[in-house]
């Protein structure tokens, strides 16, 4: 087994004057152990040359992809989450409130959207069925 030669020494900065009778050993003791993440932090959240040179690539297109695939990811829970409530409780939406009653393209598109959760509900629970993980009670 080799035993490494460099270990991690945290350096704790003095407090002023003013505040060192204020700092308790507890506090000490937590900033010492956080003081390696933060450096984890400060490493991952640094560009890396590689990353750099991808993001003039694509010229910036890779971040607001993800961001365009969270909020892509969240509007589909959200419409899951109406699904289910439609049929646990029977409530829905009513999609002349959002658009009004005479614009029948968002009523349309509004449709859409929660067809999507409906189907994503019929999904889970297709699966959730064949799984042998789950069993039905009534």
């Amino acid at each position: 087994m080799v035993v490494s030669r460099h270990t991690f020494k945290p350096r704790l900065i003095p407090a002023p004057a003013a505040q060192a009778d204020v700092l308790s050993v507890a506090s000490q003791r937590s900033f010492r152990f956080t003081q390696p993440l933060v450096s984890l932090m400060r490493t991952l959240n640094s560009e890396t040359p590689g990353s750099q040179f991808l993001n003039l690539l694509t010229f910036g297109l890779w971040g607001k992809l993800g961001r365009l695939t969270h909020y892509a990811v969240d509007a589909v829970l959200i419409s899951t989450i109406l699904a289910g409530m439609r049929r646990s409780t029977g409530l829905t939406l009513k999609s002349e409130q959002i658009a009004g009653e005479n614009n029948k393209e968002v009523n349309k598109w509004v449709g859409k959207y929660l067809s999507v959760g409906e189907w994503v509900m019929d999904t889970s629970v297709a699966f959730a069925g064949s799984s042998g993980f789950f069993e039905r009670k009534r």
